[in-house]
Order: structure tokens, then sequence, then C-alpha cells
């Protein structure tokens, strides 16, 4: 009898672990866009405004085709965008009030797509548009009011606009660490350089990095790391954390409008890859598709299906 009972529990393990290798996909796949700059009802707002803007004044409809088309035609899981979501939070309207409507606007376009979009802030989302003098005016001192709209709105941000997900593909721990690194002006008293964070979210970060010996982390932002904040007795606390956890394997980030692929090293043996997409407010052919495997990152040509760069995890 207690045989018996050994070969029916060795069969229900084998079953348990049968169905989880088949749970498990071989590949996590994503789609990566960054600064849509999206404006709505762009003629809403003051009329020499909303001309300077007006560049991105119908990027909601190209937006729209893109979730609704691109992750069924490269199979994709997922979508993120990493920030400057719209172009701003609010912004002086033609009498002479405060329109801010952009992020209920942006919201209400997502919830079309088929796959669920992640997303990170960026400059442009927590900023408030103005006209003075012939001139644009912005200013972020309007971000608690910001996030606190885009924590209502979106539902990755329900918990915080700083977060991670994991995902498991063939007993790969993948963990994605989304970072809130769009506030541009390092505060008084606060010793960094841009890109930055404040302290909670510095310790939240390094806390992420150490939850498992095991899991490879990609860390997704707006503003990316630059050639000065990985130079050596650099100030920069975000590549700091990141050189004392070999694990971070990819940095993918927007900001600059351009595509480009960086490698920093982080140490004598290990570097962090940092992959920039292109604008996808000026060209809508700016998308990457990053392939989760378990052994390899590999992310693809700006705008096409084919592999750019593997980079291993083992």
């Amino acid at each position: 009898m207690k045989k018996l009972i050994n070969i029916c529990l060795f069969i229900l393990l084998y079953c348990v672990l049968a169905l989880n290798a088949i749970a498990q996909p071989d590949t996590l796949s994503f789609l990566h866009i960054t600064d849509l700059h999206v404006i709505f009802n762009l003629d809403a707002y003051q009329k020499d405004l909303a001309q300077s803007r007006k560049h991105f004044g119908q990027g909601s409809v190209p937006l729209k085709q893109f979730l609704k088309t691109m992750p069924r035609k490269t199979n994709s899981n997922l979508v993120i965008a990493t920030g400057d979501l719209v172009d701003f939070y609010e912004g002086e309207a033609r009498n002479g009030g405060i329109l801010n409507l952009q992020v209920e606007h942006f919201s209400h376009l997502i919830r079309a797509c088929k796959v669920p979009v992640l997303l990170t802030l960026g400059n442009h989302d927590i900023s408030a548009y103005g006209w003075k003098d012939s001139l644009r005016t912005a200013t972020q001192n309007v971000a608690g009011q910001a996030r606190a709209s885009w924590m209502r709105s979106i539902p990755c941000f329900r918990n915080g606009t700083c977060y991670s997900r994991v995902f498991e593909v063939r007993g790969r721990t993948y963990r994605l660490i989304f970072l809130d690194n769009g506030y541009n002006t390092v505060l008084q008293g606060e010793h960094g350089m841009l890109p930055y964070i404040d302290k909670a979210q510095l310790n939240w970060m390094r806390d992420q990095l150490e939850q498992s010996p095991d899991d490879v982390e990609i860390v997704l932002m707006h503003l990316p790391l630059t050639s000065t904040a990985a130079m050596s007795g650099s100030t920069n606390e975000i590549y700091t954390v990141l050189a004392n956890h070999p694990s971070a394997r990819m940095i993918l980030a927007g900001h600059n409008h351009k595509n480009a692929i960086q490698g920093f090293s982080t140490n004598e043996y290990n570097k962090i890859v940092q992959v920039q997409t292109g604008a996808f407010g000026q060209n809508p052919e700016s998308w990457r598709l990053i392939k989760l495997t378990k052994e390899n990152i590999l992310v693809s040509f700006p705008g096409k299906t084919e592999t750019e760069l593997i980079i291993p995890v083992k």
C-alpha cells in the first residue's frame, strides 16, 4: 500500500511539473514604443500654443491603429511605452482657463488594445503648458497632481507610478522594473544628476533588484543613462545601483527621439545594454519587437521584426 501511495505521489508530481512546463511559453514578446506625444482636442487650447504643437495634433490616429493591428501581426504579448505618452498633462485653454483631460483621453484610447499595455511616465506627462510673450512655457510644478491623475486612470499605475512585473519563460524568471524618472530637475538637497529618481524610489529599485538571485532584470524608464552618468566617479545613483547588480541586463528608454544601442560596463566582467527607440509621435514606424527567451533577449531593428541585437542571459 505504501509503495502504491509513493507511485501515485510521483505521478502527481510529474503531472504538476509537466503542466507547469506547458504553461510557461518558449518566448515572451512585447512591442516597445516611446515618446508618443499624443495631444487630444488641440483646437481647444490657446491658439499660439496649439500652433506650436500642431505636429503632434493627430497622434491619436496612428497610435490607435498601431495598438489595434501590430500586437497581432507580431504575435506580441504586451505593448510597453516608456514615457511622453501625451505632450502635456494640462495646458492653457482658448478661454484663458486650464484644461487637464489628456490623461483621461489617453486612458480611453489604450483600452481598445487586445493585449496589456504597460507604461512609464516621461517629463511631458507631468508638465503644464502656457503661452507668454510669444513663447511656450512649461513647468513641472503640477507633477504631484499629474501623477495622481495617471494613477486614477491607468491600470498599471494603480498602485504607484513605479512598479514591477514578473514573467516566467521556460524556467527563466524575468523581472521588468518600471521607473518613474520623468522629473527633469534634481531637487534641492538631493545629490545627483539626471536621469534622476528620488531616494524612496531608489530604495525600492534596489529592493526589486535584490528580490531573487536567479531572475534577470530589465529596467524601463524614460530618461536614458548617459556616458557622463556612467563615468568613473559619477554621482548618478541609478547607474551606481545597477552597477552593483549584474543580473540587470537591459535598459529600455526614450526621450532623445532617436534609435540607439549603447553598452555600459558595470564592472570588469559585466555590462548592461541600453536600447532607445525613436519617437513614435514623429514616425509610427518607430517601434521595436523585444523577445525574451530562456537563453537570450532579442531586440529587433526599428520598425522590423528581424533581430538587431542578442543579449545572452545565462
